[in-house]
């Protein structure tokens, strides 16, 4: 048996009453299609959960998807695809759960479908406390570094893509252009000890983050003219999507 584990946010699974690409990828590569993605995910909760459930399947031989369910399995039987999402998006445990943020200027929202999105955050406590651009980029090449280490380590065959951030803009360029600008508006002085010149290092980080998700994003392959009306692929888009990954996913198990 080989399963394909995904996860990411809704780009990868929107709810039961939504298409997502996995199924029709795991139809055309005969693999057990066990989606972990969730609308409105955070990149907090891809790291962490993805983490989880590896380590649940290497001491517990066993994996929960809600499209999957409970299903046996060993490291050996996965191809792991994580789609990663909008860095800007954090996680915080409250009340015994992780609940999903997002900076958004809508602290009035209010999501009658998900409960676990937080609608009432204020924005001026995420702004200044947790979403500041330093803080978020590098805290996610760090997601990023380690969690490719991770899978490597245990020689899971794994691919990581850009789901769709920035919209409709190039990844490379993008976060090249955030980069520079830190670097260039960073402090001079420190409370502490520390040398300014070295103190980011953002330019070296970046040359870390797997090459993978650099290379793959979802949005450019779809194209924008296979969107629904929520911004979302279609089925067409979908499809798109699928045959730009099947041999890419075929070949994975052969890289380890």
């Amino acid at each position: 048996m080989k399963v394909l584990y995904t996860i990411g946010d809704s780009f990868v699974y929107r709810g039961s009453e939504n298409s997502s690409w996995t199924g029709l990828l795991c139809e055309k590569l005969g693999y057990v299609d066990a989606n972990n993605g969730l609308s409105g995910s955070t990149n907090d909760r891809i790291f962490r959960s993805t983490i989880r459930d590896i380590s649940s399947i290497e001491f517990k031989n066993s994996l929960w998807t809600e499209v999957s369910g409970q299903i046996d399995c060993e490291l050996k039987d996965l191809v792991v695809v994580v789609g990663w999402t909008n860095p800007y998006r954090f996680e915080l445990y409250e009340d015994g759960e992780f609940i999903q943020h997002r900076d958004w200027d809508k602290s009035e929202w209010e999501n009658g479908l998900n409960p676990s999105l937080h609608p009432t955050l204020p924005d001026e406590v995420v702004t200044n406390t947790i979403m500041q651009d330093t803080n978020v980029i590098i805290k996610f090449f760090n997601q990023l570094i380690s969690l490719k280490g991770f899978l490597d380590s245990k020689k899971i065959p794994n691919l990581f893509y850009n789901a769709f951030f920035p919209f409709n803009e190039d990844t490379n360029s993008y976060f090249n252009s955030i980069i520079n600008h830190l670097e260039n508006t960073k402090s001079k002085n420190f409370y502490g000890f520390d040398n300014p010149n070295t103190y980011l290092e953002l330019k070296s980080l970046w040359n870390n983050v797997p090459s993978d998700y650099k290379l793959h994003k979802q949005l450019e392959v779809c194209g924008m003219n296979n969107l629904d009306e929520t911004k979302h692929p279609n089925l067409n888009g979908h499809k798109k999507w699928v045959s730009y990954l099947y041999e890419k996913v075929s070949n994975l198990r052969s890289t380890l």
